[in-house]
């Protein structure tokens, strides 16, 4: 009896967390449409140059990891299997740039910013 019970109560508050785990994503949400892809992609160019601007003053290495976090959240709402391995680069070169800025190295963050500009200007628009 225990056992059917245990049984019992554990499927239930199985459907139940998988019911409200389906009902609210935690997870951000992809761009599921080529307009919402193509803004993801200005968002990432956008936040990169003013990445870079913050790394050439090299002065709040603050500011240039928050714009760096900024893009990687961008670059994430980019859907397609056209982009896959161009994103992969551009995510290297991000959190490359993330572990030079952490590390006080501005010139090596600007350079694999520079890097990760030059991916995300040959993505092709969706």
């Amino acid at each position: 009896m225990k056992k059917t019970m245990k049984t019992v109560l554990t499927a239930a508050i199985i459907a139940v967390s998988g019911g409200v785990i389906t009902a609210y994503p935690t997870a951000p949400l992809a761009a599921e449409t080529a307009a919402g892809v193509n803004k993801a992609i200005e968002d990432v160019k956008r936040t990169l140059n003013e990445a870079l601007k913050l790394a050439m003053d090299g002065s709040d290495s603050k500011a240039l990891l928050d714009k760096l976090r900024e893009a990687k959240q961008y670059y994430k709402e980019i859907t397609g299997d056209v982009y896959g391995a161009r994103l992969q680069k551009l995510s290297e070169h991000i959190r490359k740039a993330r572990g030079m800025a952490r590390r006080g190295d501005m010139v090596g963050a600007e350079e694999h910013i520079k890097k990760a500009l030059e991916v995300v200007n040959a993505f092709p628009r969706a």
